[in-house]
């Protein structure tokens, strides 16, 4: 009998010399902690892991989180270059180096005679990784440079995807897509569950429960079974922190961070022919508010609650090059990166963001949503 898909998932684990974590530039709560949960799963199985994600910066919400200073912004390193030099004619003396502006220049002093250029040669190593697990990641075009930069490595590395998204592209060798789960997250728990529930702990379930939670919008959302609740009582059987989870993902928001959100629902539009939603920031606001940096997804995401009859929700603000951005979130009827392909968008199929290369933001507004109207048409 051949093995199962999970089976086949924890096989490649332990055969793994080094496995990296992925997710999506514009990541979710769901994604970065599913990713540290697999991230200490390894780490108990003695495997070398590395999580990475383009540009990462630490969301003030989720700094709770047990290990989350390990997630990495950048890939660097992925593979050696070899420089081999025969040393059966002669031995070496002395190595050095230096560089000059853009070259590099190395010195080999033998001991005796001098060394011929035929008894050098050039070659790759290796990659770093040997296997890729991507986490609530619809495509690997979302990834960003990550992927557009190291096409070759993601190529020729296995690669396991791991998503409870629709509009999954199922890019990896083994996709477990979960369609009827509320989040990674809790496909992460049947994965454990299923393997060894001994190596759930405290820092694991807390994790896993913050991605639950995040995902569910604290279990509001409409896709909650009997058995996403039981599993979230298991994890707190298991030592998650709920209250500290509840006290960072809901309860630390600054009073200025709530008028910012304040000023977005105040000047909420729908148009319900096109079932679409739209907000506005302009630059005064952050200023007025002494907002830095505000997490934008937070906002869509209590724009989706606020509006739930809206299939496509747009946020627009104005941003310090004179000119206006924007991000757009589209239920599963719909592509965001089609309807905005007009201003070269980067995200996922769900959520991307964009610019407009106009200083007017109402002269911007009209034209984005006039343009995903007729995208819809």
């Amino acid at each position: 009998m051949g093995l199962t898909q999970n089976q086949q998932i924890f096989e490649l684990l332990k055969k793994s010399s080094r496995t990296l974590i992925l997710f999506r530039k514009n990541f979710s709560g769901d994604a970065v902690s599913s990713a540290l949960a697999l991230f200490l799963i390894l780490k108990k199985m003695n495997k070398k892991a590395d999580i990475i994600c383009e540009n990462f910066n630490i969301p003030q919400s989720y700094a709770f989180l047990p290990y989350i200073k390990e997630v990495k912004s950048n890939l660097g390193g992925l593979k050696k270059f070899i420089i081999n030099l025969n040393l059966s004619d002669t031995k070496l003396k002395d190595f050095s180096y230096d560089i000059r502006g853009n070259n590099l220049n190395i010195y080999l002093t033998p001991e005796g005679g001098s060394l011929a250029e035929k008894n050098i040669s050039f070659k790759s190593g290796n990659f770093k990784y040997d296997l890729i697990i991507t986490l609530d990641t619809d495509d690997l075009e979302s990834l960003g440079e990550l992927y557009e930069k190291n096409t070759e490595f993601f190529f020729n590395t296995p690669m396991i995807n791991i998503d409870s998204n629709p509009e999954n592209e199922q890019y990896g060798q083994i996709n477990l897509v979960e369609l009827t789960k509320t989040s990674t997250a809790e496909i992460i728990f049947n994965l454990i569950e299923g393997y060894d529930i001994n190596l759930m702990d405290q820092e694991i379930a807390t994790c896993l429960l913050t991605g639950m939670i995040s995902k569910t919008k604290s279990f509001r959302t409409h896709n909650i079974t009997p058995r996403t609740l039981n599993i979230a009582s298991q994890l707190i059987l298991n030592g998650a922190e709920r209250d500290l989870i509840i006290q960072n993902l809901y309860r630390t928001k600054s009073i200025n961070t709530l008028k910012l959100w304040g000023k977005v629902l105040t000047r909420l539009k729908l148009d319900p022919q096109y079932k679409i939603a739209w907000s506005y920031l302009q630059q005064k606001d952050f200023l007025e508010l002494n907002v830095q940096n505000p997490n934008l997804s937070e906002v869509i995401e209590e724009l989706i609650t606020s509006a739930p009859e809206a299939e496509i929700i747009v946020l627009f603000y104005e941003n310090k090059h004179n000119s206006i951005s924007g991000v757009i979130y589209t239920s599963k009827n719909y592509d965001s990166l089609y309807l905005i392909k007009n201003y070269e968008p980067f995200g996922s199929k769900t959520l991307a963001e964009f610019e407009v290369n106009k200083s007017e933001l109402v002269e911007a507004l009209r034209e984005v949503i006039e343009n995903i109207k007729n995208s819809i048409k």
